[in-house]
């Protein structure tokens, strides 16, 4: 059974644009969460089927005296009222009868059955959006399924949220509740990470797989409940288990300021997402073994870009795979012409860099960076690395044609070659027509722009804010004097056995899947041990080897950290919990705070008069550190609870390039973790590893056959 529905956007009441998949989701078959468990229509009262029309019938038959001819004429209406009372009502008795005795189909059955491919306008951001409505909890009921799924032709398997890819848009108000209920029915366990989301005084719901959570085991549900607080803009959610990111375990997530209606820096009439992703037509957790095995030190290259989930590949290049011929209609932007229109661009993949053009547009001002708002800075093309997101500003002034392209390619520098597999795709485009919404015709496909691209090939890997000046709006001052100071040497290194990992500071982190960080600061804090209350780099209370924790114990401290980059691959680094302050970034060794006005460890300005380091800096949650280059960060660690800190190239943060800051251990003493997030942990360790990275260990003895029997026979 094919069941179509469609989305309604959320209303001022508070309606999301997930309701109607909600609808569809309620089932009495689980009782985990109330979401699986259904509202059946057993008690619903029913209009009576045959009541009272004979009785009226025999009313009008014997109540008159007339003569023959109306007589005959009245018998024949009474008859002919009586066949239509009598007859409908059992039709509709049996149809009712008939409904009621088929099964609803399942959750699972649902998701299995929708379409793969999210419409067009489900990432059209609602325009009758009521920016000042009261706070309210807005509630999403998602189930994670496997699907196979072939979002450009080629089909391979996937984790969807409801059966759909890419997963729905999450849209709310600031200060609103987001309560996301997830029920795990795919065959590995999972957790979801809402990227750029601050968590302030829910950290447990930060979904980091081993650092503040256990992972949902295959058949468990958990519900995620959080404040968005303190913070607007474009942002988004995915895996954090192993690389299911790579898999399709991704979706935006918008959050609008109170007073986004009147303060926009360039006035928009439309506001849309724009999901940038390169994808890979081989198993996902094959792919990651294959990286983590002896001797291998390239990540793999995708075989193509998405954007929105879709592109289009030529099946005559991929002859040993299953490919559907079936054209896939690209994304289609409709543009109202002469106005403005916000385009949110969030990459969202796992390896590639983007830059981002549409064709003939030479201005395309930025006013957005990763939630912050910065003066409109026009630009004819953006750069985007893994985990960045932009708004830019299009206007739809052009007359030279009816519709544009616009592109999203893969910077091919960044990989270790730069001919994609398979004679890959590199670029995903989508078309933009400058016209009315109401005015397309679905009948009638209107003919594929003839634009074409002046997008230059670029070079090296180098962060958007370190080639254009991106000043924040209004003005975001980092602090003058730092209380700590963290020197961060990054890189990838070949240890035992010919394995490569990440490496920061001599340490590669594996994350403990059964008992998180969190867990334990929690309990070795109510136990009074006295090795996860002291500052600096706890060495005793966790392995400095593969858990690299430094903890900040002051109220609002500000922490400085330089990373040096020894490796020559490019390292988008994401901080979970806060924003960042770009203070220097650049090519080479780092050359020093008096480089920037600052004293010895960031102590201050060497001269009160000399601010241009800390008067506005780009405050972001994820930047870029060049390859053989170096980066200055700042942020105050006044967000109570553990962060991640790690590079947002799947391959390398799955290799071991994180750390973790623990900040405010005075208000994490009076924390108590909830039941439901403990209760996460009861599932077996087998069960919580499913689709994590193999253990090093694994691999150790490479070439061993008895080794390699005891692996289960894994060749390399």
């Amino acid at each position: 059974m094919t069941l179509d529905h469609s989305l309604q956007p959320l209303s001022p009441t508070g309606k999301s644009h997930d309701e109607a998949e909600a609808q569809l989701l309620r089932s009495d078959e689980d009782e985990d969460l109330d979401f699986l468990r259904g509202e059946g229509d057993e008690n619903a009262t029913q209009r009576p089927l045959l009541a009272s029309e004979s009785g009226d019938i025999e009313g009008v038959t014997t109540r008159f005296d007339v003569t023959h001819q109306r007589q005959s004429r009245w018998i024949i209406a009474a008859f002919a009222i009586a066949c239509f009372g009598t007859v409908i009502p059992l039709t509709l008795l049996a149809l009712s009868l008939d409904l009621q005795g088929r099964p609803k189909p399942s959750p699972l059955e649902i998701a299995l059955s929708a379409s793969l491919r999210r419409p067009d306008e489900d990432y059209v951001l609602d325009p009758n959006w009521d920016f000042g409505a009261p706070y309210q909890v807005r509630t999403y009921d998602w189930i994670i399924v496997d699907k196979e799924g072939d979002p450009d032709g080629v089909a391979k398997p996937m984790m969807t949220i409801n059966g759909q890819f890419p997963g729905p848009l999450i849209e709310v108000n600031e200060g609103d509740v987001v309560e996301v209920n997830v029920h795990n029915s795919a065959a590995n366990s999972t957790s979801i990470h809402w990227h750029g989301i601050f968590q302030n005084g829910t950290n447990w719901m930060d979904g980091a797989a081993g650092v503040t959570q256990c992972p949902i085991a295959p058949g468990a549900s958990f519900r995620y409940r959080f404040n968005v607080t303190g913070q607007s803009g474009t942002y988004f959610y995915h895996g954090h288990q192993g690389v299911q990111a790579l898999s399709g375990l991704v979706g935006p997530f918008v959050v609008h300021s109170r007073n986004e209606a009147t303060n926009q820096p360039i006035p928009y009439s439309s506001d849309r997402v724009l999901l940038l992703q390169d994808w890979y037509y081989d198993s996902d957790s094959g792919l990651m073994r294959d990286v983590l095995s002896p001797g291998v030190e390239d990540a793999p290259i995708p075989n193509t870009a998405l954007i929105n989930g879709v592109n289009q590949a030529d099946c005559s290049d991929h002859a040993g795979r299953t490919c559907s011929q079936a054209e896939k209609s690209l994304p289609s932007l409709d543009l109202a012409p002469g106005q403005a229109h916000r385009l949110r661009f969030l990459n969202v993949g796992g390896f590639a860099w983007f830059q981002v053009a549409v064709d003939e547009h030479e201005s395309l001002p930025i006013i957005e960076a990763d939630g912050t708002t910065v003066k409109p800075t026009s630009k004819s093309m953006l750069v985007i690395a893994p985990g960045q997101r932009y708004s830019a500003v299009l206007t739809a002034d052009q007359s030279s044609n009816e519709a544009f392209w616009l592109r999203a390619r893969m910077i091919t520098a960044c990989f270790a070659s730069q001919t994609l597999p398979e004679n890959g795709v590199d670029e995903a485009k989508a078309i933009i027509r400058f016209r009315a919404p109401e005015k397309r015709d679905d009948h009638q496909p209107p003919p594929l722009p003839t634009t074409e691209s002046k997008l230059q090939y670029i070079s090296t890997c180098r962060d958007l804010s370190s080639m254009t000046s991106l000043v924040p709006s209004p003005e975001k001052p980092a602090p003058e004097y730092a209380d700590h100071s963290w020197h961060i040497r990054v890189n990838l290194a070949i240890g035992d056995w010919r394995l490569q990992r990440g490496v920061m500071n001599s340490s590669s982190f594996r994350p403990n899947l059964k008992s998180p960080t969190l867990h334990r600061v929690l309990d070795g804090l109510a136990s009074n041990n006295e090795s996860f209350s002291q500052a600096g780099i706890l060495n005793s209370a966790f392995d400095p080897d593969s858990e690299l924790v430094v903890s900040h114990t002051g109220a609002a401290e500000v922490v400085d950290i330089i990373l040096q980059n020894m490796d020559e691959n490019a390292h988008p680094f994401h901080l979970h919990g806060t924003q960042m302050w770009v203070l220097g970034a650049g090519h080479g060794y780092y050359p020093g705070y008096e480089a920037f006005g600052l004293n010895d460890d960031g102590k201050g300005l060497l001269s009160p008069t000399i601010t241009n380091t800390t008067n506005n800096p780009l405050k972001r949650d994820t930047i870029t550190v060049e390859g053989f280059g170096w980066a200055l960060l700042r942020f105050v660690a006044d967000n109570p609870g553990v962060w991640l800190f790690h590079c947002h190239v799947i391959w390398h943060s799955e290799a071991g390039m994180g750390m973790q800051f623990i900040s405010r251990i005075d208000s994490m003493r009076e924390w108590k973790l909830p039941e439901e997030s403990r209760r996460l942990c009861d599932a077996s360790e087998e069960e919580l590893r499913k689709g994590a990275p193999p253990k090093d260990e694994v691999f150790f003895g490479f070439g061993n056959d008895e080794n390699m029997k005891a692996i289960g026979g894994f060749i390399l």
